[in-house]
């Protein structure tokens, strides 16, 4: 077989329907219902602040970043994923999120929104980031990276 026998490929290249559709997604508020503000905080920390972390060898903003826009893929047009805040002298940071559902009970979403950023989000910084340096022992053995406080914004 010659090596020119497949030098037209490209042109028999299918890409799958959410790889077409992928790429960053404009955020229109309308598009979502409910909207909140989350401080994240490290649960169990080895750092008192984000420059520390390059003691660890982690790069907190950029590994946040891909681990947003992964989410924001991941997850259309249900929720969507912010950073709203994170200085380097600081300890911890604020995301926006935002949902396409409602829920009436405040504690319902409370939860939901826990519960997705748990597996969804922390999952992917702990072990995809290795921000599992930069928690103790406690917070390995919990299997928990932050602590968060959400709250509806209205």
């Amino acid at each position: 077989m010659s090596d020119r026998f497949f030098e037209n490929y490209k042109a028999f290249v299918v890409l799958p329907e959410k790889e077409r559709k992928a790429g960053p997604k404009a955020f229109d508020p309308s598009d979502y219902t409910r909207h909140f503000v989350l401080t994240c905080s490290l649960y169990d920390s080895l750092i008192a602040n984000w420059k520390e972390a390059a003691k660890f060898k982690v790069e907190p903003r950029q590994g946040l970043a891909r681990v947003i826009e992964a989410f924001n893929r991941k997850h259309g047009d249900d929720v969507y994923l912010q950073i709203l805040e994170m200085e380097e002298d600081q300890s911890y940071f604020v995301l926006a999120l935002s949902s396409a559902t409602a829920d009436d009970q405040e504690q319902e979403d409370t939860n939901r929104i826990v519960q997705l950023l748990e597996k969804d989000f922390a999952c992917d910084l702990l072990i995809g980031e290795t921000w599992y340096q930069l928690i103790g022992d406690k917070g390995k053995f919990e299997r928990k990276l932050f602590s968060y406080s959400i709250l509806p914004y209205r």
